[in-house]
């Protein structure tokens, strides 16, 4: 390892990122599920001695505005860094932590990102993803028509929850008659079912959709079993050529990086998005984008996609997807390639 980067302490009272975890264990583990995940870089490359390091990185999480006593923390260590010559990165990691702003001297990493707003220090980072079993990894050939797979929080659990989706969405439409940006930031619930209703009225493609009530990745919103909602999700991208993958609340989703890693095609509403180390991979090749002004014509880009492919280049693409999330966009890799590659060219 050539690169050694200094963690200081973190700010008390605030979460540490998950990649931090080895050194700073949560005081409680919260109901995320599925994170069998481990980090291997970030233990390798720590240094104590902050004179040799190559950077400074801060293992808290700033999701939000956190007031006087963050703000203080951070002008503190950039002006350390600063006196030091040596770059400093932050993280900020929340759904809606793209609108928080930092001093122009950090570097922020960031889950979600609108194009149209992002600052010129925002770097866009994968989300914390799971690398299935091999045995998971299957090619699959070309057919009549491909087949369209969803696995995810689609519907509501209660009036309330109907009538709160409905209403941030209202708010979100009356916005975008004055600013056509905010059409971005409207509800992925939203985003998945109109794709889901494209698919479904659509003669092009099949479909094959389970729709859950709640967000499945979390303890206290899961409707089912955790163990079986997990099988069929992991199964319902194994069985699909493509996989509808719009954000979340956040401008990003796991299931993105979760179809790639599966070799499978994901099809994503450009919602002013911005993916990950787009500057060295060629998304086209990998996923299908679907202009968010177009929704309603989601298969006919899937069809677009896949009919423009032999079946020796459509089984090649899903290896190329496959290959790309080892590459590129696993977590742990991702950091190291950035801080080993990366950091001498452009940070220093």
């Amino acid at each position: 390892m050539s690169v050694r980067l200094y963690y200081p302490e973190p700010l008390e009272g605030i979460g540490v990122h998950a990649v931090f975890q080895y050194r700073h264990p949560p005081a409680r583990t919260g109901g995320g599920l599925f994170r069998n995940i481990t980090y291997s870089f970030f233990k390798e490359a720590e240094t104590t001695d902050i004179a040799s390091a190559d950077a400074i990185v801060l293992v808290n999480d700033f999701p939000r505005e956190q007031g006087e006593r963050a703000r203080e923390y951070l002008r503190y260590h950039a002006d350390l860094a600063e006196q030091l010559h040596k770059p400093l990165f932050i993280f900020s990691c929340g759904d809606f932590s793209d609108t928080v702003r930092f001093d122009s001297r950090i570097w922020v990493f960031r889950q979600s990102l609108y194009r149209s707003s992002r600052r010129p220090r925002d770097i866009c980072m994968p989300t914390t993803t799971e690398d299935f079993p091999q045995e998971l990894l299957a090619v699959r050939g070309k057919n009549e028509k491909p087949v369209v797979s969803f696995c995810g929080m689609g519907g509501f659990r209660s009036l309330r929850s109907w009538i709160k989706y409905y209403t941030k969405n209202l708010l979100y439409s009356f916005g975008t008659l004055l600013k056509p940006s905010l059409r971005a930031r409207k509800l992925g619930v939203y985003w998945r079912r109109a794709m889901m209703s494209a698919c479904e009225r659509s003669p092009q493609v099949k479909t094959n959709f389970i729709v859950r009530r709640s967000f499945s990745g979390h303890a206290k919103s899961i409707e089912l079993d955790p163990v079986q909602a997990r099988s069929e999700f992991l199964q319902s991208i194994v069985d699909a050529d493509f996989v509808l993958a719009p954000k979340g609340d956040g401008n990003y989703s796991n299931r993105f990086l979760e179809t790639l890693s599966l070799g499978r095609i994901p099809v994503v509403a450009d919602t002013d998005i911005v993916l990950p180390v787009e500057d060295e991979i060629d998304y086209a090749r990998i996923i299908v984008r679907v202009p968010m002004e177009k929704i309603a014509e989601t298969p006919r880009f899937i069809r677009d996609f896949y009919d423009s492919l032999t079946d020796e280049e459509w089984r090649r693409r899903q290896q190329l997807a496959r290959e790309t999330f080892e590459k590129y966009l696993k977590q742990d890799t991702f950091f190291r390639r950035f801080f080993t590659e990366e950091l001498p060219k452009k940070y220093v």
